[in-house]
């Protein structure tokens, strides 16, 4: 039963993609995207309750060879694409997978291994998937009726196809299956991004679809290497060397960097805002870039302690900072929350490469409630161009006045990632804890100040774009409640409830949740030191008290503050009465412009670091 319900997750979501492109009816797109949402969920909850320890099974053979096939099909469309379109580095880079991949296949020896594997870390992907992926499909539905109406079917399609190679990609244990659906997540990405059609649109795709290619030859290489060295050909498998080369890790990992988006990679996620919106969303929560901790979290057992986990952690930690540092710059709502992505990608991998215990839940945390809140920041940035035509946060200042439930849910959002006593401080709170109990190994002496430099920057980004959306025009002391479509609605409101359940009962979500996933990737779970509902982890202790105090002030005060006026006489000496004009302005940021391309270098550097050092080719 259980193998049946893990092809149901695999699958269905394929044929539900498929009957919605074929009907392209929107009531049918509807129907079919909530029978999904409550399929997955459900098969998540259940597999949940379900499982205990990992099931490993083995397809027919036969999927063994329908996987090949379709694999030289995509690179030979890659490489279609690349001629048809004039773009000599996607063709170039689809040239050399096909001649890799066929030096795999050449060498690669007959393995009894099963090809797939579903543990904790898989059900919790799945979950996220499910919940979080199906109501961002579900939103898509109303958004292509603003958008494009006869391409609701094709749009809508994609999107819910998404899901299924997501839940197939953290279900493989078969290295050369991963790399297959590792490029089907670069070829949906590029589907999506060049949905439009228009001259940017195609670029931004292209871009994104070479970048993403290198990532695909990293892990060719690492398997190459796995198999001529240890006869390797499956992840479950680098548990049975106990002196394992780092080289296939290393550029494993280099794989999980460039789907993770990090500098130098970057570019393609930003580009990637070209898009509709629920690209955006489904990219930067549910699917494709999550794939990125997702890998480091499974290599993690095998780099913990080593050179290349050390290097990873630099890198990550670089990133974090740096690329927060960018977002102060942009103005665009949409590549503000591009940047805090990749920024918080690069915390995600950063716990999972400390590698102990408490790091991989905080990763963990991480993973699940940035998905949700970034899906809900994403979603309401449909909303407001659709509805209120606002792309820039100039665009949504004063906007509380038309819009204030809203307002609201991106209120909840931002502090969601920043403030204190939501999960995602909790799980950087964490960190910094454990990272603090290293300070006796110099390598992550400087991390403790990454974390602190990083989070106080993504706090200044997050409350400078609350102080936007939550001003009110000074003229005007009326606020007109909003009446959103359902499909627009119910989607945000399910987030948010979500995300204010999650902050109340964070500790049994540690312990019922994220600590059983913890235990399944590394065999050992945090010293959690209580039942209740008081955070307590070794000596670290967060009173339920205090987290309900926090909760009133943070989430409940600025509503209850946004009523209150006081009157105030703006005229002056010697102007007859006429107001002033009043201008305030934060600093400026465009030097930070001028200063990412060498960012981008040292990047690079790192990044070079990781492949030619952490994997031991010095």
């Amino acid at each position: 039963m259980t193998a049946f319900e893990i092809g149901v997750a695999i699958l269905f979501p394929w044929i539900f993609a498929l009957a919605i492109y074929l009907v392209n009816r929107h009531w049918f797109s509807v129907l079919l995207t909530v029978l999904n949402f409550f399929v997955l969920t459900a098969i998540g909850l259940h597999l949940w309750f379900s499982l205990h320890g990992a099931l490993m099974f083995q397809p027919p053979h036969f999927v063994d060879w329908l996987i090949l096939v379709y694999d030289y099909g995509l690179l030979l469309y890659f490489l279609k694409q690349g001629l048809d379109r004039k773009n000599p580095l996607v063709s170039v880079l689809a040239l050399i997978q096909l001649l890799l991949l066929t030096w795999v296949v050449l060498i690669k020896p007959p393995s009894e291994v099963p090809n797939l594997y579903v543990d904790r870390l898989t059900v919790f992907m799945y979950l996220i998937v499910g919940f979080v992926g199906s109501m961002i499909t579900v939103f898509a539905t109303r958004y292509m009726l603003e958008e494009d109406p006869k391409r609701e079917g094709e749009f809508v399609a994609l999107l819910v196809w998404f899901l299924g190679v997501m839940n197939f990609i953290v279900s493989v244990n078969n290295i050369e299956w991963f790399f297959a659906l590792f490029e089907t997540t670069t070829l949906a990405s590029y589907l999506l991004i060049r949905f439009r059609g228009d001259k940017i649109s195609v670029n931004n795709a292209l871009l994104a679809l070479w970048m993403n290619q290198i990532g695909g030859i990293t892990i060719l290489l690492a398997l190459l290497f796995a198999i001529h060295k240890y006869g390797i050909t499956h992840f479950t498998q680098f548990s049975d060397h106990a002196s394992l080369a780092l080289f296939p890790l290393a550029f494993l990992g280099a794989a999980a960097l460039v789907k993770g988006a990090q500098m130098p990679f970057h570019r393609w996620l930003l580009g990637a805002m070209v898009a509709p919106t629920p690209v955006s969303a489904i990219l930067h929560s549910a699917t494709m870039v999550k794939v990125a901790p997702y890998l480091i979290l499974r290599l993690s057992p095998y780099i913990h302690g080593t050179l290349l986990a050390k290097l990873l952690i630099v890198f990550t930690g670089f990133v974090f900072v740096v690329t927060a540092l960018l977002a102060l710059n942009e103005t665009h709502f949409k590549r503000i929350l591009a940047y805090s992505t990749i920024s918080l990608l690069a915390l995600m991998m950063l716990a999972g490469a400390v590698g102990t215990p408490l790091a991989v839940t905080v990763s963990l945390m991480l993973i699940a409630f940035h998905a949700v809140a970034k899906a809900l920041l994403f979603l309401e940035a449909g909303v407001l161009e659709k509805v209120y035509h606002a792309k820039t946060i100039y665009d949504i200042k004063h906007i509380i006045n038309k819009a204030p439930f809203t307002v609201f849910f991106i209120l909840v959002g931002f502090l969601s990632m920043t403030m204190v006593p939501f999960a995602m401080f909790v799980a950087k709170w964490l960190l910094i804890s454990e990272m603090s109990e290293l300070l006796s190994r110099a390598s992550y002496t400087i991390t403790v100040a990454i974390l602190a430099i990083g989070g106080a920057i993504l706090t200044v980004l997050y409350l400078k774009i609350l102080g936007l959306t939550i001003n009110r025009d000074e003229e005007s002391f009326r606020v007109k409640l909003e009446r959103l479509p359902l499909l627009f609605a119910a989607p945000n409101t399910l987030y948010v409830i979500l995300i204010l359940l999650a902050t109340l009962f964070v500790n049994p979500l540690l312990v019922k949740l994220f600590g059983p996933v913890t235990g399944a990737v590394i065999g050992e779970v945090p010293p959690f030191c209580g039942q209740g509902l008081d955070v307590c982890i070794g000596n670290l202790k967060l009173p339920f008290w205090e987290i309900l105090i926090a909760f009133f002030f943070v989430v409940f005060f600025p509503v209850i503050a946004n009523y209150i006026h006081f009157k105030v006489d703006r005229t002056a000496e010697y102007t007859c009465g006429e107001p002033l004009r009043v201008r305030i302005s934060t600093y400026n940021m465009v030097c930070l412009g001028k200063a990412s391309p060498y960012f981008e270098t040292i990047a690079l550097a790192l990044f070079l670091l990781v492949l030619i050092v952490g994997g031991g080719m010095l």
